[in-house]
């Protein structure tokens, strides 16, 4: 279970790219998306600034358990939507392929001890993929999906 300073830091992250969200038009799904982006990737950064195997035993099962219903939301709600447009159906199969990729790293990490030397490489790798994952849908798939679907998104 996270400690109450880092699931406020994590919820004060996800507020700001919420707001950064507000201000780039998303809306509906696409903003509450950006915002669980935030909360998450300010877990993964506290993980990744720690050396100590107790946080990193307290805070992974968290922090996996959010990349794994986030991604499996995205999975069962969106993509099917964008994959139902002309205009969309292509970041829906990029999507696809590039899903096995962060399944693959969120794997990596827990197959290695929290204690292990190997555990912050297995980490840097999962964050570099969810950075990508991020960018590429808050600066291209959701803002194209918003205007595509503008009634929908809401």
């Amino acid at each position: 279970m996270t400690t109450k300073v880092e699931e406020l830091a994590s919820k004060v992250v996800g507020t700001a790219k919420a707001a950064k969200a507000t201000l780039e038009g998303l809306t509906g799904v696409f903003w509450h998306l950006a915002k669980e982006h935030g909360e998450v990737s300010a877990l993964l950064m506290r993980l990744r600034t720690t050396w100590d195997p107790d946080v990193r035993r307290e805070l992974w099962p968290t922090v996996r358990r959010e990349l794994l219903a986030h991604e499996r939301g995205e999975i069962k709600e969106l993509y099917p939507t964008l994959r139902s447009n002309p205009q969309t159906e292509e970041m829906a199969n990029e999507h696809d392929r590039d899903a096995g990729e962060l399944d693959r790293a969120i794997e990596a990490v827990t197959a290695v001890a929290v204690d292990s030397p190997n555990w912050s490489s297995a980490l840097d790798v999962l964050v570099e993929r969810v950075q990508q994952h991020v960018h590429q849908e808050e600066d291209e798939y959701f803002p194209t999906a918003e205007r595509v679907f503008k009634d929908r998104a809401k």
